[in-house]
C-alpha cells in the first residue's frame, strides 16, 4: 500500500540521522540536530507537495471514516521525527539548550541560531493529530512539545540562576548605601532587558510572560523595600536617571508604584513649603519671588514626572496635590492666619498686575505667552479662585481705567486663558469690563469732536471718560468734591452730551478713582507736570489763590469729608509739594491735623520733569482692598452656593443630603472650596425662603419647591 510504504520510507530515513547523533551532546548535538531538521523539514513539504493527490483523497477519506493513525504526508515526517529521533535525545537536546542559555548569561559568546532553530522544531512537531487533514506549513500546532521539553525546565533554571544571582549581590553589597542600589537597579535593569531580547530573538513569545513573572519576581517584588528605601535619597541627590530606572523596575509589580507617588507628594509638599520658608519676608513683599519661587519647585517635578515617570498618571496627581498643598498652605500664607485664604490669592493676582502693566521692560508677544502660561499654571492649583478673581478684578479695572495695560492682546489672551480653566461665567465681568472701555472710547471721542466744533473749543482742556456699568466694576466709594470751574465745565458739557445718546441713565461721578495732569511753574521758575487724582488737583488748585491754608478751609474749599481731605493733603506732603507749617516733618501723613495749616512748598525740587503724585494714595488703597475683599468673600460665596444649590435641585427635584454635599462641592472646586459648615448654613437658607424643604418621610431628602 502507497500510504505505508512512504511512512516506512520516511521513518527509515529519520532512524538513519538518528544514529548519526547518538554520541554527540551539548554545542555539537545542536549544530547537527538543527542541520538536520532544516533539511528534513524542507524535504517534507516536497514531498507532502508530490503525494497532494494521496492527501487530498485516501488520507481525507481515513479521516472522515473516523480511523486513527493517518496524517498528511508533512505530518507523518514530523510524527516519524518526534517518535523515532526526538523522543530518543530529548534529554541531552534540553541540556545542550539550559547551557547555551547559562553560558550567555554568564557573559560567553553563542551561536543563537542553535536556540531558535532548535525550538522552532519543537513547536513544528507539536502539531495537533485532532486534525490530520490540514498539511505543510499550515499544519495546525501546539506547543505541548516546547512547553514540557523546553520551557518548564527553561523557567526553573532562570529562578534558580537569578535568586543565587540577587543573594550573591547582597550578600557582598551593603543595603543601607545608595550607591549600592543603584548598582542593584542598574545590574538588573540590564538582566530584565536581556531576557526579553532572548525571547524576541530566541524563544516563542508565549514564553515572555512567564519568564518576566519569574524574574521581575526574584528581582523586584522581594526585593521591593530595599529599591523602594532609598527614593528620598535620590530626590534629595537629584538623581533623575535613578529614579526613572527605580520607576521602571516597580512598575513591572503590582502596586509597585504606590510607596513611591505617595513619597514623591509628601518630598514636593516640604521642599515647597522650605522654599517659600526661606524667602518668606521677600515673598510677602514681592509678588515675583513668591511666584518665581513656586514655578522654580513646580518645573523641577514636573520635569522630573516627565522624564523619569513618562507622565504616568499616578504621579501627575502627586505632583497636583503637592502643589495644592505647598501654594495654598505655607510661611507666607501662615504670617496673616486671619487673612490666610486670601495671601496665595492676592499674591499671585498682583503678579498678574505687574506682568500685564506698562514699564520699561515689557516681554515680547512670545515671552508674555509663556510667562501667562505660568501663571495659569499656578492658577490651576489654587483652592479660592474667587479670591483671586477679586484681586484681580480690581487690578484689571485700574490698569484699564489708567491706560497701564502692556497691551490690549495681552489683556484678551489671559482672559481667554482664564475661560478657558473656569467657564465663561468666570470671566463674563472682565469682559464686560473691556466693552465698557470700548464703548468709553468711541463716547470720549464724539464728546472731542463736539468741543472741536463748539466756539469754546480753544479753552477746553484735554479730557478722556470711562463709562462704567454699575454692578459690572468693583464697588466705588462716591465722595462729595467742588470742582473747579475749569473742571465743572468739562464735566457738565459731557453730562449734557451723554444724555443725548442715552435715556433713562444716570452718571454718577467718582472723583476719587479720577486722575489728569496739572502742569506748574510755581516752583523756582522750573516746570512741573504732575500726574495726581482729582482730589489732589483739586486741592492744589486752590493754591493758585494764595500760598497758605488750613486743613479746614481747604476741606471746607474741596467739600471732602475728612478722612479724605486727611489722606489728600498727606500725600502732598510725603510729595514735598505741601509743607505744614512750623513742622519740619509729619509721621503719620494719613492724619494730617485738621487745625494745621499748609503752605506751597516754594523750594520744591525734583529731577524728573513729570511727577506722580498719585502713587501714596495706590499705597493706601492696596490695604483697603484685602479689607474689603476679606468682607465681602463671605457674602459672595453664600450667594454661589445657594445659586449651585437651586441649579441642582431644580434639574433633580429630589435629592439626599450626602449627593447634594458630593455634587455641590463638585461644580464650585473650579472656583473655591466650599467649608461644609457654610453649605449647611445655606441649605437652612433656601429652606427659610421656601425654595427646598425637608421630605417628610426621610428627613436626609430635600424636595424642590417651584
Amino acid at each position: 500500500m502507497l500510504y505505508d510504504r512512504v511512512k516506512s520510507y520516511i521513518v527509515r530515513v529519520v532512524c538513519d540521522l538518528l544514529y548519526g547523533c547518538v554520541d554527540l551532546s551539548g554545542e555539537p548535538l545542536l549544530q547537527y540536530y538543527s542541520t538536520k531538521w532544516e533539511l528534513f523539514s524542507f524535504a517534507m513539504k516536497v514531498v507532502d507537495g508530490i503525494f497532494a493527490y494521496l492527501n487530498r483523497h485516501w488520507v481525507r477519506r481515513e479521516f472522515d471514516e473516523g480511523r486513527e493513525g493517518s496524517y498528511m504526508v508533512y505530518i507523518l515526517g514530523l510524527v516519524a521525527w518526534r517518535e523515532a529521533l526526538f523522543e530518543k535525545i530529548k534529554d541531552k537536546l534540553r541540556d545542550a539548550l539550559l547551557e547555551l542559555v547559562r553560558i550567555e548569561r554568564t557573559g560567553g559568546m553563542i551561536n543563537r541560531n542553535l536556540i531558535s532553530t532548535t525550538l522552532r522544531s519543537l513547536e513544528e512537531i507539536g502539531h495537533d493529530k485532532t486534525e490530520p487533514a490540514k498539511a505543510g506549513s499550515a499544519a495546525p500546532k501546539t506547543l505541548s512539545v516546547y512547553r514540557s521539553a523546553f520551557e518548564t525546565p527553561f523557567l526553573e533554571t532562570t529562578r534558580v540562576f537569578y535568586t543565587q544571582e540577587v543573594q550573591d549581590f547582597l550578600q557582598t553589597h551593603t543595603c543601607q548605601l545608595v550607591e549600592n542600589c543603584k548598582e542593584y537597579m542598574e545590574k538588573f535593569e540590564r538582566r530584565l532587558r536581556e531576557e526579553e531580547l532572548r525571547v524576541e530573538l530566541c524563544l516563542n513569545r508565549s514564553t515572555m510572560g512567564p519568564l518576566k513573572d519569574v524574574c521581575e519576581e526574584i528581582i523586584v517584588t522581594k526585593q521591593l523595600g530595599f529599591i523602594q528605601s532609598h527614593f528620598g535619597t535620590l530626590l534629595v541627590e537629584q538623581a533623575d536617571d535613578d529614579i526613572g530606572r527605580m520607576y521602571q523596575l516597580c512598575l513591572r509589580v503590582e502596586k509597585g508604584l504606590e510607596a513611591l507617588r505617595q513619597a514623591l507628594q509628601d518630598y514636593v509638599t516640604k521642599v515647597g513649603r522650605e522654599a517659600l520658608e526661606q524667602r518668606c519676608q521677600e515673598a510677602l513683599q514681592d509678588p515675583k519671588i513668591y511666584v518665581h519661587t513656586i514655578l522654580e519647585v513646580h518645573q523641577r517635578y514636573q520635569g522630573l514626572v516627565e522624564r523619569s515617570f513618562s507622565k504616568e498618571v499616578g504621579f501627575v496627581k502627586s505632583l497636583d496635590t503637592a502643589a495644592i498643598a505647598f501654594i495654598n498652605r505655607n510661611a507666607v500664607t501662615e504670617k496673616a492666619p486671619e487673612t490666610r485664604v486670601l495671601k496665595s490669592p492676592e499674591l499671585i493676582a498682583r503678579y498678574c498686575d505687574l506682568l500685564m502693566k506698562k514699564n520699561s521692560k515689557m516681554p515680547d508677544e512670545m515671552e508674555m505667552d509663556v510667562l501667562q502660561k505660568n501663571v495659569i499654571t499656578i492658577f490651576k492649583y489654587l483652592e479660592d479662585k474667587d479670591i483671586f478673581m477679586k484681586f484681580y478684578t480690581k487690578h484689571f479695572s485700574k490698569r484699564l481705567l489708567n491706560e497701564q495695560s502692556a497691551s490690549d492682546e495681552a489683556e484678551s489672551s489671559f482672559i481667554s486663558k482664564l475661560t478657558e480653566c473656569c467657564g465663561f461665567e468666570y470671566t463674563s465681568r472682565l469682559a464686560k469690563m473691556v466693552q465698557d472701555t470700548q464703548v468709553s472710547k468711541d463716547l470720549s471721542s464724539g464728546f472731542k469732536d463736539q468741543q472741536l466744533e463748539s466756539s469754546r473749543s480753544k479753552k477746553s482742556i484735554e479730557f478722556g471718560i470711562q463709562v462704567l456699568s454699575t454692578g459690572t466694576w468693583p464697588s466705588m466709594i462716591l465722595v462729595n468734591l467742588n470742582l473747579p470751574r475749569d473742571l465743572s465745565t468739562t464735566v457738565e458739557g459731557f453730562t449734557a452730551f451723554y444724555n443725548t445718546k442715552f435715556t433713562g441713565r444716570k452718571l454718577s461721578w467718582i472723583y476719587n478713582q479720577s486722575r489728569g495732569e496739572i502742569t506748574s511753574t510755581a516752583f523756582k521758575g522750573k516746570k512741573y507736570v504732575f500726574g495726581a487724582t482729582t482730589t489732589q488737583m483739586c486741592t492744589l488748585l486752590l493754591f493758585n489763590e494764595q500760598l497758605e491754608y488750613s486743613a479746614e478751609k481747604i476741606q471746607e474749599a474741596t467739600g471732602l469729608d475728612t478722612k479724605t481731605t486727611q489722606m489728600v493733603l498727606g500725600s502732598l506732603v510725603k510729595n514735598q509739594v505741601l509743607k505744614i507749617k512750623g513742622a519740619e516733618d509729619v509721621k503719620d501723613a494719613d492724619k494730617v491735623p485738621m487745625n494745621a495749616d499748609l503752605v506751597l512748598n516754594m523750594g520744591y525740587s525734583n529731577k524728573k520733569v513729570r511727577v506722580d503724585l498719585s502713587k501714596m494714595t495706590m499705597a493706601v488703597q492696596t490695604a483697603k482692598d484685602q479689607e474689603s475683599v476679606q468682607k465681602s468673600m463671605e457674602e459672595d460665596r453664600k450667594n454661589i452656593i445657594q445659586a449651585a444649590i437651586v441649579r441642582i435641585m431644580k434639574t433633580r427635584k429630589q435629592c439626599s443630603h450626602q449627593k447634594l454635599m458630593v455634587e455641590l462641592i463638585e461644580q464650585l472646586s473650579t472656583r473655591f472650596k466650599p467649608k461644609v459648615e457654610l453649605i449647611k448654613k445655606c441649605i437652612g437658607s433656601l429652606i427659610e425662603k421656601e425654595y427646598l424643604k425637608r421630605n417628610e418621610d426621610q428627613r436626609d431628602l430635600y424636595d424642590y419647591l417651584a
